[in-house]
C-alpha cells in the first residue's frame, strides 16, 4: 500500500469506523438494558415458577447482556480507532495510537467471529467477514504510515 493510499484509507475509513462505533455502542448498550428488563419482567411477572426456569432465564439474561457489553466495547475501541486515524492521516507522526488500536479492533472482530461459533454456518462467516476485513484494512494502513515514519525518521 502506497503512503498517500494508506493516509487517505485512514481518514475514509477512520470515519466510517467514529460512525459505525456510536451506533455499535448504543447497540450493545441496548443490549445490556434489554436483557436486563427482559429477565427482570420475565421473573418477576410469575410466569417463571420452576427454579430450573428461573435458572434459565438468569443464564439468557446473563448471556444477552455479556454480549451487549462486548458489543459497547468493541464498538468504543472502533470509535477511538476512528478518532486516532483520522488524526494519522494528517500527521503521520501521531500514527501509534491508531496502530495499536488497529490491533485491538481486529483481534474483537476474530473473537466475535468464535464468539459466534455455537451457529458457526456460512451466515455467521459472512457477517462477520466485513468487520475482519474492515479492521485488516485499517491495520495494513497504519502499518504503512507507521513502517514509512521509521524509515523517514531512521
Amino acid at each position: 500500500m502506497s503512503i498517500q493510499n494508506a493516509k487517505s484509507t485512514l481518514k475514509i475509513l477512520g470515519i466510517l469506523s467514529v460512525i459505525l462505533g456510536i451506533f455499535g455502542v448504543i447497540a450493545g448498550l441496548g443490549l445490556v438494558a434489554g436483557g436486563g428488563l427482559f429477565g427482570a419482567d420475565t421473573l418477576m411477572s410469575g410466569k417463571v415458577t420452576t427454579a430450573d426456569g428461573a435458572e434459565t432465564v438468569s443464564m439468557v439474561t446473563g448471556m444477552v447482556m455479556a454480549m451487549g457489553i462486548f458489543t459497547a466495547v468493541s464498538a468504543l475501541v472502533d470509535v477511538l480507532l476512528g478518532v486516532f486515524s483520522v488524526r494519522a492521516s494528517k500527521d503521520f507522526s501521531k500514527i501509534n495510537p491508531a496502530y495499536i488500536l488497529s490491533i485491538i479492533a481486529l483481534a474483537l472482530s476474530v473473537i466475535s467471529l468464535f464468539m459466534n461459533f455455537a451457529e458457526f454456518n456460512l451466515s455467521t462467516l459472512l457477517s462477520a467477514l466485513p468487520s475482519i476485513v474492515f479492521s485488516a484494512v485499517l491495520f495494513l494502513a497504519a502499518k504503512t504510515v507507521k513502517e514509512e515514519n521509521t524509515h523517514h525518521h531512521a
